[in-house]
């Protein structure tokens, strides 16, 4: 299997013949490849540029390769380190690990296994990495304090999250695309014990049957046409960790029921292959549709009906849950005008009550890349208002006339009565996120501290 150039190994050895064998082998399979004849040329390569990929021999004159590896560690974290070992050395090797290289491979060896040795390594790679960003986001926010939303169907969603987070079960997440249910994953894996562990989102509609098994479960040798070397699938690669399966009842009867059997005891069998692997893997799970509709039509058995029944959360629509749009379209906008110089005010009363009642078939995500677009459009420093909303919103739906459209400013009692239904939770909201500190409170709601004072008067708030 070809591997897009850009994917980068150095491969360091003292003798030549295995120096050019490689060389040739890894350039043969579309790998960007830099050599090096000893352990200082390879530290002088680690120095000047980034790798994928790092194949060391351990026995060299000079810097062996633990000093590279250490030279590795240190420079390049994220890289992964494969030790080449001659007989008499694997003890050595062992060690190696133990400092932080990948695996060890004992010479001699033939090209395929040097081959799939390294494409694990580069798998495992890509899953840290892929971690290293979810863990950056959920100290940026993304954790289950951060979820916007005072509404009693989120308040639900939380408990629920918080009832599951740190527990074995497998969970279902059941919504509507663009509710979130990606997000609240997240939040499953790193509020449970796995945290420090791989989360590994698959998403399974129009993967196909075959490619999906494959990805998933992972083949043996010669399991599929052009199978010539085993791989690993994703299942395994996240053991101690949790695996997001997005929309599973698209994946189609074959994985479905491999799914039951990870679901119920705990292994796998590789396509291709008779041995059973046992893991330890937590699985989440999401679906556009209920389990009890999808039993009634036939789609899903009863085992694995049972299997994810206890731990369905029910992720609700943004217009179930619409008096949580005004905190969101701040929160947002807070986001967005986190890199401008002179940020946007925020939205018109008008604006809020258009974008409170209309129906918001994208969900949260919708309302999201609403307020990326309208803050790319508005001038800086301005105010959203309700010229600035598209006809969809402010008629209600498509293609209504503009004769329909409702009066641009309501009565002043009106006006006055939503906004006092509006600022308790906003006020709330933005204490909480502030964790309790006023000045950043008033940050998160772009208004000045002794306004923030007098609406938590007004409002009896208690801090």
């Amino acid at each position: 299997m070809r591997v897009p150039l850009h994917r980068r190994i150095l491969i360091v050895d003292d003798e030549l013949q295995i120096l050019t064998f490689l060389d040739d082998l890894f350039r043969t399979e579309g790998w960007d490849v830099q050599t090096a004849d000893s352990g200082s040329s390879g530290i002088d390569r680690l120095e000047q540029n980034r790798f994928d990929i790092v194949l060391t021999d351990l026995k060299m004159p000079g810097p062996d390769g633990i000093e590279v590896l250490r030279t590795a560690r240190k420079l390049q974290s994220d890289a992964e380190v494969i030790m080449m070992t001659g007989y008499g050395t694997v003890d050595t090797a062992i060690e190696a690990m133990r400092a932080g290289a990948f695996h060890y491979l004992a010479k001699p060896f033939k090209a395929e296994e040097v081959l799939h040795l390294v494409d694990k390594a580069y798998v495992q790679r890509q899953l840290k990495r892929e971690n290293l960003y979810l863990k950056a986001e959920s100290r940026s926010g993304h954790l289950l304090h951060s979820v916007v939303g005072t509404s009693p169907p989120i308040q639900e969603v939380i408990a629920a999250v918080q009832r599951f987070s740190d527990t074995e079960t497998p969970v279902l997440l059941v919504g509507e695309r663009g509710t979130g249910r990606s997000f609240f994953a997240r939040i499953l894996h790193f509020h449970s014990s796995r945290s420090s562990g791989l989360f590994v989102p698959v998403h399974c509609a129009g993967a196909g049957e075959e490619k999906l098994e494959g990805e998933l479960f992972g083949y043996s040798a010669g399991a599929y046409e052009g199978a010539v070397l085993p791989r690993p699938g994703k299942i395994a690669m996240t053991n101690n960790g949790t695996i997001f399966l997005s929309e599973i009842m698209e994946a189609g009867p074959r994985v479905l029921e491999r799914i039951t059997t990870l679901l119920a005891a705990k292994t796998i069998t590789p396509v291709g292959s008779t041995e059973e692997v046992e893991l330890d893997i937590r699985v989440v799970a999401s679906s556009s549709t209920d389990l009890e509709t999808l039993a009634a039509k036939g789609k899903v058995t009863e085992e694995l009906r049972d299997l994810l029944a206890p731990g369905t959360i029910r992720i609700p629509a943004l217009r179930e849950r619409a008096e949580d749009i005004p905190l969101l379209l701040h929160h947002f906008l807070f986001e967005e005008n986190r890199n401008r110089k002179k940020p946007l005010r925020g939205f018109s009363q008008t604006a809020i009550a258009a974008l409170s009642t209309y129906s918001w078939p994208g969900n949260v995500r919708e309302l999201e890349e609403f307020v990326k677009t309208i803050s790319t459009r508005k001038k800086q420093g301005t105010v959203v208002d309700g010229a600035d909303l598209p006809t969809e919103i402010l008629y209600g739906r498509k293609g209504r006339k503009p004769a329909e459209r409702q009066p641009e400013v309501p009565p002043e009692t009106d006006i006055r009565n939503a906004i006092q239904e509006l600022e308790k939770p906003m006020v709330l909201q933005a204490l909480a996120l502030a964790e309790g500190d006023r000045e950043r409170a008033a940050e998160f709601l772009q208004i000045d501290v002794s306004v923030l004072e007098d609406l938590i008067r007004r409002n009896n708030i208690e801090t």
